[in-house]
């Protein structure tokens, strides 16, 4: 029996004075990436950027049932003036900013003679839904990038990623469809980078301005913010924001969705224009002008 101890403690005591040494020069690190790879290195989120017309004041109530897509007795255009601009638009930075809601629908202007917008005030799914519609000409997106711990991580490209791709809808069979709600208040974000989806490659590189790029490097848990506009004047294309990155030597490559959805984005070019903007006194939806400037 004394002899069968012997041998244990020799066999197990050399293991342990090595797992000691590992610890001590940091070979226990292998320990801490496996409760690590349990979680993202790195969370990913964001949402859509408003589209917005400036306008130069409050909005006003229109008379009670009006309805026009040209401008209103009275207001004649003055030369060089455009209809939107007869109605009191203007693209000053100074002015009011007022959100819109726009689509491509995939559905022919003879579908869009009435309001398409329920009692509740959102789009009928009938004919606006995920299936039938796309940003028109560009997707304007808030990406942001945030690390889980406070090791360092380096954002190094952002790209898009396109997963189908079709020609953009004739003007028979789809339909520009704006809507603008009665509220008006603060602006959109600054877009810093743009990407352009026209040419029939794979992958549209994001290009960046303002001083922009990448990569990055994201030190002490500090995030890095995105402000990402996808544009296409030729396309009906669904794709999605793909990150690489890097940390601890590897590197990797994270998809971004919202919601589990891809985006879809679809050219706008000779398509008929509908659009109702909402009377913030009197709740009631009205013809209006389609205003181009929530395109840009």
């Amino acid at each position: 029996m004394r002899d069968r101890n012997f041998v244990t403690t020799a066999i197990i005591a050399p293991v342990v004075v090595s797992l000691i040494v590992l610890g001590l020069t940091g070979g226990f690190s292998w320990i801490g990436d496996q409760f690590k790879a349990k979680k993202p290195p790195v969370y990913v989120s964001g949402s859509r950027s408003p589209r917005v017309a400036v306008s130069t004041g409050p909005p006003k109530a229109q008379p009670s049932g009006s309805v026009w897509t040209t401008p209103p007795t009275g207001a004649s255009s003055a030369p060089g003036q455009s209809e939107a601009e007869a109605q009191g638009i203007r693209y000053l930075r100074s002015g009011y900013l007022c959100p819109w809601e726009a689509w491509v629908v995939t559905r022919p202007p003879s579908e869009f003679e009435e309001l398409p917008v329920l009692e509740g005030g959102t789009p009928d799914p009938r004919l606006i839904n995920d299936k039938t519609a796309g940003d028109p000409s560009a997707t304007h997106l808030g990406i942001d990038i945030q690390p889980v711990d406070n090791r360092p991580l380096q954002v190094k490209e952002l790209r898009i990623k396109v997963l189908e791709r079709k020609a953009a809808p004739s003007a028979d069979r789809a339909t520009l469809v704006g809507l603008r709600n009665g509220q008006c208040g603060g602006g959109p974000e600054e877009l810093l980078a743009y990407a352009d989806l026209d040419g029939g490659a794979d992958f549209a590189t994001v290009r960046f301005a303002g001083g922009s790029h990448l990569p990055q490097e994201l030190v002490g848990g500090r995030s890095l913010h995105i402000d990402l506009a996808v544009e296409t004047r030729t396309c009906d294309c669904v794709w999605i924001p793909e990150i690489v990155w890097s940390k601890d030597g590897e590197t990797k490559t994270t998809e971004f969705r919202i919601d589990g959805k891809e985006f879809r984005t679809i050219a706008t070019i000779g398509l008929e224009r509908r659009a109702w903007k909402q009377d913030l006194n009197t709740r009631r939806w009205t013809r209006a002008v389609f205003d181009e400037s929530i395109l840009d």
